[in-house]
């Protein structure tokens, strides 16, 4: 396979995901979890990525909000580390929890 298919497959798999990915960003954004205290947002979270055929791991390494999901084998192997729990004073109103 030469890097302009390469490109092709990786553009169309994004443009796939456009719509769903953008979606559960604003999902995760409108839950605005404190720190440790993000079920929901890991929930939907790990929930979309099983529905796309990785194997969710939940909760992981005894934090109930952490998992671990995985898909195939070989390599490449790609991590992902996401943070997504809200901060103090972010918020829409004064002094309330919100995204940065």
């Amino acid at each position: 396979m030469n890097r302009t298919t390469k490109k092709n497959r990786v553009e169309a798999a994004v443009k796939a995901e456009k719509t769903a990915a953008r979606k559960l960003s604003h999902t995760i954004h409108g839950f605005a979890e404190r720190p440790f205290r993000e079920t929901q947002s890991a929930e939907v979270l790990a929930d979309y990525l099983d529905a796309r055929g990785f194997t969710v791991e939940f909760p992981f390494k005894n934090i109930p909000t952490a998992f671990r999901a995985t898909r195939g084998t070989g390599k490449p192997a790609i991590g992902m580390l996401g943070e997504y729990d809200a901060l103090p004073n972010c918020g829409a109103a004064d002094g309330s929890w919100g995204h940065g």
